[in-house]
C-alpha cells in the first residue's frame, strides 16, 4: 500500500507546508481539484481524516499532524538518497576545499593532493594552510586535516596519523648549558615557544614512566607561531623545543637533534581528517577522505626517510 501512496504522501506534505490549497497547487503544479482528489484517496486508504477543509481554509487534524511529522523526515531522506545515487552516477566532481596545518600541509598533504588530482581530474582542489583555528562554515571547507578532535559534535573526525612528541635540542646547545635531569630543570633553560592553535605554548605537560604528571611553565627569549621556524631555531642551537616526531625524526637519526628528558613524555598530538557529519557525503569529499586514509601511511614512510635538505 505504501508504495502506491508515495505520490499522495508527497502531495499531503506540500499541502500542510503551504497551508492553503491554492498555494499548494502553485508549488505542485496541480489544480486544487486534483489535490483534493488525491487527499481524499489518501484518507480513504488510511481510514482517517487528515485535514478538515472548507471553501476558505483548511486545518490539519491531530492524526494528520502526526503523519506529517513522520512523512516530512522520510521524504527528506528519500530526496537525499536520490541525490546521493545521482552523485555516485556522476562520479566525484566539483571543487574541493581542504584546510591543513602548515607543516604537515607543506610536506605531506600537498604531495597527496598532487596525486589525488591526477587520479580525479574532475575534482580541482583548493588547499589552505595555517596554524590557526579553522571554520567549515565561514571558509566553506569540505575537509580539514588538524591536530586533535573537534569540539563541534556536527563534525566527523577520523585519526589520520599518530603524532608522538619529543623534547629536543641540538648537541651544541646541550654541551654549553647545564644538564637536564628532571622537568623542573627546564625552568633554567632557554625554551623555544610555539604560540599557535593546538600548541602547548609555554606550559609543557609531561608524564613520567609511572604515569605521574609534571606540568612545567617554561620561559624563553624566542617565540613564534610557525612550527618550521621553531624547528630551525632548535637546529641552530637556540634552545629546547617541543616538537612532533614526524617533523624531527630524521634530524634525531642524523644526530643533529637529541631527545631531552626521555623519561618524561609530552602528550601525543595526533592528526585527524575532519569533515561535516552528513549521511550522504558528496562524492568528492568521500573519495578524498578514503584516499587520504589509504595513502597517508605510504607517504609517511617515504617522507620520513627523506633528508630535510631535499624537502626545502
Amino acid at each position: 500500500m505504501t508504495v502506491k501512496l508515495i505520490k499522495e504522501f508527497s502531495v499531503f506534505v506540500q499541502l500542510v507546508k503551504a497551508g492553503k490549497m491554492t498555494d499548494a497547487a502553485r508549488v505542485l503544479g496541480m489544480s486544487p481539484a486534483t489535490i483534493s482528489q488525491r487527499l481524499r484517496h489518501l484518507e480513504k486508504e488510511l481510514g482517517v481524516r487528515l485535514v478538515n477543509r472548507n471553501s476558505r481554509a483548511l486545518k490539519v487534524t491531530d492524526e494528520g499532524r502526526a503523519l506529517f511529522e513522520r512523512l516530512d523526515t522520510l521524504m527528506g531522506d528519500l530526496e537525499e538518497t536520490a541525490e546521493s545515487v545521482s552523485q555516485l552516477a556522476k562520479g566525484p566532481h566539483g571543487t574541493l576545499r581542504v584546510w591543513s596545518t602548515m607543516g604537515l600541509g607543506r610536506h605531506r598533504i600537498a604531495l597527496l593532493v598532487k596525486e589525488f588530482i591526477a587520479r580525479f581530474p574532475e575534482v580541482p582542489v583548493q588547499l589552505f594552510l595555517g596554524d590557526r583555528p579553522y571554520d567549515f562554515v565561514t571558509e566553506g571547507l569540505d575537509v580539514a586535516i588538524a591536530i586533535g578532535q573537534p569540539e563541534d559534535s556536527s563534525l566527523v573526525a577520523r585519526k589520520l596519523m599518530d603524532n608522538r612528541c619529543y623534547l629536543v635540542a641540538s648537541p651544541q646547545y646541550l654541551a654549553t648549558h647545564p644538564p637536564l635531569k628532571r622537568p623542573e630543570d627546564l625552568r633554567e633553560h632557554d625554551c623555544l615557544i610555539l604560540d599557535c592553535h593546538a600548541s602547548f605554548k609555554d606550559y609543557w605537560p609531561l608524564v613520567d614512566d609511572e604515569g605521574n604528571r609534571h606540568g612545567i611553565k617554561v620561559r624563553g627569549r624566542l617565540h613564534t607561531d610557525h612550527s618550521e621556524v621553531l624547528r630551525q631555531w632548535a637546529l641552530d642551537g637556540m634552545g629546547i623545543a617541543l616538537k612532533s616526531a614526524w617533523d624531527i625524526q630524521s634530524f634525531i637519526d642524523e644526530g643533529r637533534l637529541v631527545e631531552v628528558l626521555p623519561e618524561y613524555r609530552p602528550p601525543d598530538l595526533d592528526f585527524y581528517v575532519v569533515y561535516p557529519e552528513r549521511k550522504y557525503l558528496p562524492a568528492k569529499t568521500r573519495v578524498f577522505v578514503e584516499f587520504l586514509m589509504d595513502r597517508m601511511g605510504q607517504v609517511d614512510a617515504a617522507i620520513m626517510s627523506t633528508r630535510a635538505a631535499d624537502i626545502f
